[in-house]
């Protein structure tokens, strides 16, 4: 196990990790497990994405792999509405691609009687929830190795998401959260880039959202004004969420400068609203609709999701369907050969036996 800084980046064994930030103690820091490690019954592969309120390893159960999902401490809460959300909308044939689907949080279990688990670790309870594997890097290492991708992939990427983010909004849902460290990103047969939402942001009825809602839930740079205010929030936060994604991409970098930066600063830019132009003359109207979707009051962005897709899908192709990888059915093929040898086999005994006779 190691610890881990979420403001500085920096990793300690032993905890001493002597952050930049005062309020962000190294008591405070996230604790991580490595490679090889045993949680119960779960082996850690790997470190997939360390976010707010979790940390998401590749971890093998049974000899199968699995996305394990351990909550940091006080920020159980939030990983048990979630585990809810998908449990009661979006599992069996409501499940939606680009959504996790949840497995059981105990072998030998099922999803309806433990959507998330529990495990005491140095004497230490650990929330935890289990998805079904996906192969892919997040977006935040993506736009490390590539800021600025071609801009019908940012597109469809961008409309991808608004599709899960309007599905949450159709079950009176906010996520309030999007920011590039909480998607995954695999290529299609293709190469066409699909997100997956590693995470549904708070997940809970709009009268539970006040309650739960903590600025360290998200990445501070990608919070939307009304948050930190404290004001009135709705879809149009939503709206604002995928607006900052899509200026980063067009832009080549975020919308406010984060890296070295103290909370502060970031939350004084965020609150003056002023935002540089994205500079993408080569592309007609989306740098207006982009421009829009992050405008500092809610009230003149696009007042939804759907709103929002409509305005873009306007002035970008659709996003290609995703062609499956053809599986051979051997199953089928085993029982059509048996049939044709049993079919064969009467066919002699047929012509065979009246000779005998």
């Amino acid at each position: 196990m190691k610890y881990f800084c979420p403001k500085c980046q920096r990793s300690s064994n032993d905890g001493n990790l002597w952050c930049q930030e005062k309020f962000c103690p190294a008591e405070n820091a996230y604790q991580l497990y490595e490679e090889g490690e045993w949680l119960g019954s779960f082996e850690i592969i790997k470190l997939l994405a360390v976010l707010p309120s979790a940390a998401i390893y590749n971890a093998q159960r049974d000899g199968k792999n699995v996305m394990l999902k351990i909550a940091h401490e006080g920020c159980q809460e939030k990983l048990l509405y979630e585990s809810r959300l998908l449990q009661e909308h979006f599992s069996g044939k409501k499940n939606h691609s680009m959504f996790p689907v949840l497995l059981p949080a105990h072998p030998q279990t099922t999803v309806e009687s433990h959507p998330f688990g529990k495990m005491v670790v140095k004497d230490t309870p650990r929330y935890f929830i289990v998805f079904e594997n996906v192969e892919g890097v997040t977006l935040t290492s993506l736009l490390q190795r590539n800021p600025q991708p071609w801009y019908l992939h940012t597109g469809w990427l961008c409309l991808s998401i608004a599709e899960a983010i309007a599905a949450l909004h159709q079950v009176k849902r906010l996520h309030l959260c999007l920011n590039p460290d909480i998607i995954l990103v695999r290529n299609d047969r293709a190469g066409i880039p699909r997100p997956f939402l590693l995470d549904l942001g708070l997940a809970s009825e709009p009268k539970e959202l006040r309650k739960l809602w903590r600025n360290f839930f998200t990445h501070p740079a990608y919070i939307a004004p009304e948050l930190l205010e404290r004001g009135e929030f709705g879809p149009a936060t939503d709206v604002y969420g995928l607006g900052m994604l899509l200026f980063e991409m067009l832009a080549g970098k975020p919308a406010h400068e984060y890296h070295l930066k103290r909370s502060q600063e970031i939350n004084s830019s965020i609150q003056a609203g002023v935002l540089r132009p994205i500079g993408r003359s080569d592309l007609k109207n989306i740098p207006e609709i982009v421009a829009k979707a992050v405008r500092r009051n809610p009230s003149e962005r696009q007042q939804s999701i759907i709103a929002l897709t409509k305005e873009l899908r306007a002035n970008l192709p659709p996003v290609p369907r995703e062609k499956k990888a053809f599986k051979i059915p051997w199953r089928s093929i085993f029982i059509v050969i048996l049939s044709l040898l049993a079919l064969s086999f009467l066919l002699s005994m047929a012509i065979f036996l009246p000779g005998v006779n």
